[in-house]
């Protein structure tokens, strides 16, 4: 009892409610000063509608998913006073003028780095069969090579990913860089924080970045402070502060860690003690990640030191981290993709680079994912894949971490189990990973969730991967989460007429959840 007063204490006056607060004062006291003036001075009116007029002509004509336009289409007519306001804040993922200036100039020297050892392997793309239009696509927009020679491991849950990591990072002997979403102290990071001490003191040098949202009711508002006199290299990324703008809407989403520049992780799984199953607030946690030695390994360090060197606005020479051609033989292609906002990507590449998958599936496409509130596109590919006669199963959780995208989520079923694709609910549990599997020949593990936060807001990274011995792991743990997973059928998804309306007008507003 005394625990649970204590948690509601703190997410009453903790400093994200106090922030949130302020944002929402800020946003009640502009809508205020704009309905007062436009009812005093009837000019101000005038051009309030004008602009909402213009608003509605620029949205209708700009590159925009269909859906994001019906939603800030709903947002200026329905509210046309600030609803113009609203849509110059909020429509677009860019970065602030800070940001953009820092990644223009860390970009050009990591892209450098690059292209030398792209050009010193052939310059030549590996060959992957009908799949070499996915590596063009990633390769022109993310500037990262697909890689032979690159040894992979599949694991299934975050409690072998959390064994795994911790020995890998005891094994360090230059550099240790790290950048996740969430961090809790507990069990699982306590323990890697003492890992990461011991090797400070060793002279290793030890990067670390966290989400400042994703972590802020998670660790003090000055912990990266903390972190750094310990000798950790620590930032907190986009902190959050109280003011009102869109640049909060943009979170670091990826999970990374990356020893030496030989060794690599990937996948859904953050540090906090639920990834490992030590505590169970939505039943059994489920989670995965991969571990990568070998050529493309460098991509993966790039990424990382383009994210950190952004958020601490320095530009440094990033050679001696890129590790020479290795010796790791090993079957398979892989490659790494990243996405975020402009001018990071001009395209949503995550999204693409699953309908990719999607539209090449002619056997069976597997699917992972904790939300699934996809927009037209993708849920018209995975329609199709289906009447092609594509065995497409998707899973979702059973106990839901957001009651709200939860019950969307499940609004979503119908639409395509009608047209023949199964979906399936972890049973007993959150289901966290973000897999996809395609006829035994592609894959992807990351961190990209199958809704709009993941495909259009966040910065996202993935690993796609083409004939690596580490896909057959891959079906083994899809077939075995059928097993312990709930087929959807009619009854099951039926949903009472007010959730059905309820559902379908949070669905207008999907976009901006």
């Amino acid at each position: 009892m005394r625990g649970r007063m204590k948690k509601i204490f703190k997410m009453l006056f903790g400093r994200l409610t106090l922030i949130a607060l302020l944002i929402i004062l800020q946003f009640v006291l502009f809508v205020w000063w704009i309905t007062d003036a436009s009812l005093r001075y009837n000019w101000l009116y005038v051009i309030n509608t004008v602009i909402g007029v213009l608003a509605f002509l620029h949205i209708v004509n700009r590159k925009m998913n269909t859906e994001s336009k019906l939603t800030w289409v709903a947002v200026v007519l329905l509210m046309p006073v600030f609803g113009f306001f609203a849509y110059v804040l909020f429509s677009e993922s860019r970065l602030s003028p800070r940001q953009r200036r820092n990644f223009r100039d860390v970009y050009y020297v990591t892209k450098d780095s690059l292209d030398y050892y792209f050009a010193k392997s052939g310059g030549k793309l590996p060959d992957t069969g009908d799949y070499l239009g996915h590596n063009n696509y990633i390769k022109s927009m993310c500037n990262l090579p697909s890689c032979t020679g690159t040894a992979m491991e599949y694991y299934p849950w975050g409690e072998s990913f959390f064994e795994a990591l911790k020995t890998e990072l005891k094994k360090a002997e230059k550099f240790i860089f790290m950048e996740y979403f969430i961090v809790e102290e507990g069990e699982m990071w306590n323990a890697l924080l003492d890992i990461l001490k011991e090797k400070t003191a060793e002279g290793v040098e030890v990067r670390f970045m966290y989400d400042d949202i994703g972590s802020i009711s998670k660790v003090p508002a000055k912990y990266y402070k903390k972190l750094q006199k310990s000798g950790i290299k620590a930032l907190r990324f986009n902190p959050f502060r109280p003011f009102l703008t869109g640049i909060h809407n943009n979170r670091d989403h990826r999970k990374i860690t990356v020893i030496d520049g030989k060794v690599g992780f990937v996948g859904g799984a953050n540090l906090a003690d639920e990834y490992i199953n030590k505590t169970s607030p939505y039943g059994i946690w489920k989670d995965s990640a991969v571990k990568l030695e070998g050529e493309a390994v460098r991509s993966l360090t790039t990424m990382f030191l383009q994210m950190y060197d952004m958020q601490a606005g320095c530009v440094e020479d990033i050679t001696d981290y890129l590790t020479p051609e290795t010796d790791v033989e090993a079957e398979g292609v892989v490659q790494f993709f990243v996405d975020g906002p402009k001018p990071i990507n001009d395209d949503y590449v995550a999204k693409n680079v699953y309908l990719n998958i999607f539209n090449s599936a002619k056997k069976y496409l597997y699917v992972t994912t904790p939300y699934l509130i996809p927009d037209g596109e993708i849920i018209n590919a995975l329609q199709l894949a289906a009447k092609r006669g594509v065995d497409v199963r998707i899973v979702t959780p059973q106990i839901p971490d957001k009651k709200l995208v939860f019950n969307i989520t499940r609004s979503n079923y119908k639409r395509l189990m009608d047209y023949g694709v199964k979906i399936y609910e972890f049973k007993d549990g959150f289901i966290h990973a973000k897999n996809i599997l395609c006829d035994d020949e592609v894959g992807v593990v990351g961190t990209v969730n199958l809704d709009y936060r993941s495909l259009m807001h966040h910065y996202e990274c993935g690993v796609w991967m083409y004939k690596t011995p580490s896909l057959a792991c891959m079906k083994e743990d899809f077939e075995k989460t059928f097993f312990f997973s709930v087929l959807q059928d009619e009854k099951s998804v039926k949903m009472g007429i007010l959730k059905r309306l309820f559902c379908g007008m949070c669905a207008i507003f999907a976009p901006l959840l």
